[in-house]
């Protein structure tokens, strides 16, 4: 499945961005992205790393699936920190465009969102069992912390967190990212 190209909304000098992954967290986006604001907590219907010792976070199309995020409100002058935050440059992350729904409002946002430019060939929601995960997808402990942090700090649904924090991790800690984005107190599962 594809997704339908969506024009990316923008304000004047700003635009809206759907952070689903470890961009949930304000600390996190505000490394390289200053004039992030959160303006919400928004759902994304998907129907139809070496940097964190793990798999990352990506948007896989599958019907009947959602994805919770942040919706941000950024400065176009950082767009290309974005980018070059989520390794754009390099071929990792392809930036799309996103219809979104805040969970406030029956309306929907375009937003730009990221997806992985090789897409994994499993469904993390299918076969039910989270042990059945493969190595490969499995997020660092680190990174999954970053997810779970960023989701309560977002105000996520509790059903979501807790299905955050009983996904299977790889054990694998940075320790640089553990104490800079503060996460000693993340509980997982």
């Amino acid at each position: 499945m594809k997704f339908k190209v969506h024009l990316l909304t923008t304000m004047g000098t700003k635009f809206f961005y759907f952070g689903f992954g470890s961009n949930m967290l304000a600390s996190r986006i505000h490394i390289q992205n200053p004039t992030a604001k959160r303006i919400g907590v928004g759902k994304l219907e998907v129907r139809g790393s070496k940097n964190w010792l793990g798999a990352p976070a990506t948007i896989v199309p599958t019907p009947g699936s959602h994805v919770y995020g942040a919706i941000w409100e950024i400065d176009m002058c950082n767009l290309k920190d974005l980018d070059d935050q989520e390794s754009v440059p390099d071929g990792v992350y392809t930036p799309i465009s996103v219809p979104v729904h805040p969970l406030n409002t029956d309306t929907s946002i375009t937003c730009r969102a990221y997806h992985l430019t090789n897409q994994p060939q499993t469904d993390l929601h299918a076969g039910g069992g989270q042990e059945v995960i493969p190595l490969d997808r499995q997020p660092s402990q680190t990174y999954l912390k970053v997810l779970v942090k960023g989701a309560t700090e977002s105000g996520v649904p509790e059903d979501y967190i807790k299905w955050l924090r009983g996904i299977k991790h790889n054990g694998k800690e940075v320790a640089a990212m553990e104490a800079k984005l503060e996460l000693d107190k993340v509980q997982l599962g």
